[in-house]
């Protein structure tokens, strides 16, 4: 088969994405209009002068540290520019088949080169997606992250206690993310106590994406992580992956990311079949669409072209998927029907 005509199947089909990053998902062309009106110093003479320090380009040195140069700050001046983000992202999101989204955001970031306040920004990051969301037969949901490197345990501790308040507006997480190389999940151990006392919230924590097994380990067991960003070195520790099957810890997995950033080698040597097999709950995910160049569906297409995944294996992922969205029992109930009654429809298109 052809890969628009997989391309084409596999956009049909209905999809959760766990782990998608506002930040990472922002349109060009948005960043272009968005960079010139407010002044952002950087190249904007035309869409291809600015593509390579907002995106992967093919032949850049593939590491972690490249790929988060590709994140800037300045573009946002006011609420209406958040606004603007959060709804076109959700109408993407559609547009690829998504039928439940959770959008993590950093309200730091989203503040960081202006005077608006994080209860704003969340404000508007909720009213605007959930608006769109709602127009497109989306359900849409929110978590906080939190950088490893800027830790403040009272300014966090404020959002989550927002996130708590704003809960009816669809925030059900706390996601930390950043340099896990040289910040410990140890360091945040409190912080996480915090968001496990809430009752409402749940936390996703980036861990073991480029460094050890233990890191999974202290994820779940130090910060209470109810679903791992990444966590691709779990693999390489039968203990670790035991923890997680046991546990039903969830891992939010993201191969194209995962090769843009050097996690591992090729598409073809991810670990994902592996902790599958394991009988580990693996979802697909887009991470930083925008950045990466590709969607949803191109990480579901890699399942197909590189590890051989027909029909049954990528229903057994989004089964994944609605049993660890941080979602109430009638929303996942509904989301179930959509996920079987969708991919029955697809029986018979080729990817069986």
């Amino acid at each position: 088969m052809e890969r628009d005509e997989r391309m084409e199947i596999l956009t049909g089909l209905p999809k959760l994405d766990l782990h998608r990053h506002l930040e990472g998902s922002v349109r060009l062309t948005t960043l272009l209009e968005l960079g010139r009106k407010n002044g952002v110093n950087l190249p904007l003479r035309d869409a291809e002068s600015l593509a390579p320090l907002v995106t992967y380009r093919e032949g850049e040195p593939r590491t972690l540290r490249q790929f988060l140069t590709k994140f800037h700050a300045e573009w946002y001046r006011s609420y209406s520019d958040v606004e603007r983000v959060a709804s076109e992202i959700a109408a993407d999101a559609a547009r690829e088949g998504v039928i439940y989204l959770e959008l993590r955001f950093s309200p730091e970031h989203l503040t960081r080169h202006n005077r608006l306040e994080a209860e704003g920004v969340m404000r508007a990051v909720a009213e605007a997606a959930r608006g769109t969301a709602q127009e497109n037969d989306l359900a849409v949901r929110f978590l906080l992250t939190f950088a490893r490197e800027r830790y403040d345990f009272e300014r966090w501790k404020r959002c989550v206690d927002l996130a708590v308040s704003f809960s009816d507006m669809g925030f059900v997480g706390v996601d930390l993310a950043g340099d896990e190389f040289t910040h410990s999940n140890e360091k945040f151990t409190r912080i996480f106590e915090r968001v496990r006392d809430t009752g409402v919230l749940y936390s996703s924590i980036h861990a073991g994406e480029g460094t050890s097994p233990s890191q999974v380990r202290s994820a779940v067991e130090s910060l209470f992580a109810r679903r791992i960003g990444h966590g691709l070195k779990a693999v390489e520790d039968p203990a670790v992956m035991q923890l997680l099957a046991n546990r039903k810890v969830a891992l939010e997995m993201c191969p194209i990311s995962n090769y843009q950033t050097g996690c591992v080698d090729g598409l073809e040597n991810h670990p994902l079949p592996r902790l599958d097999q394991a009988g580990i709950l693996v979802t697909l995910n887009s991470d930083d669409p925008a950045i990466h160049g590709s969607t949803l569906n191109d990480e579901y297409d890699v399942a197909v072209a590189h590890w051989g995944y027909g029909l049954s294996d990528l229903l057994r992922l989004e089964q994944n998927a609605v049993q660890a969205a941080f979602a109430d029992e009638e929303t996942r109930e509904r989301l179930r029907e959509r996920v079987e009654r969708g991919y029955q429809e697809a029986r018979g298109q080729g990817l069986d």
